[in-house]
């Protein structure tokens, strides 16, 4: 019975972790210059745990360009900042979102909390 409670109590636990609430071990808080240099010029598909994928499409100069699977789309302007990508859409208001490095792995809190990760798409 003791075995049993200890599991149903850590189950949740083991839940959030799987569905990405933390940032992985050993990640980095990257400059600004370096998000800059990560994101510019690239796309990234980046899997949301309840399985929809959002695309995102950041140029150079600023601007961002946003697909989600549920049929959501937006475009706006995006900042680096030391350990955060910032962003503001025409539909999506003002956010900062704190980012972590992971070798050449980048990671996002959502606002939610969830922890996703930049996969360049091909």
């Amino acid at each position: 019975m003791k075995t049993r409670l200890a599991t149903l109590l850590l189950l949740p636990a083991a839940i959030a972790f799987a569905q990405g609430s933390g940032f992985p071990a050993d990640a980095t808080t990257p400059s600004a210059a370096d998000i800059q240099q990560h994101l510019s010029g690239k796309a990234f598909d980046i899997k949301l745990a309840d399985g929809s994928m959002w695309h995102v499409q950041y140029d150079g100069s600023g601007n961002y360009d946003f697909k989600s699977s549920k049929g959501f789309a937006d475009h706006g302007d995006w900042q680096a900042q030391d350990g955060k990508v910032c962003s503001k859409g025409s539909k999506i208001a003002y956010s900062c979102n704190d980012v972590r490095m992971k070798g050449s792995n980048m990671f996002l809190k959502r606002d939610s909390g969830e922890v996703v990760e930049f996969v360049e798409a091909r």
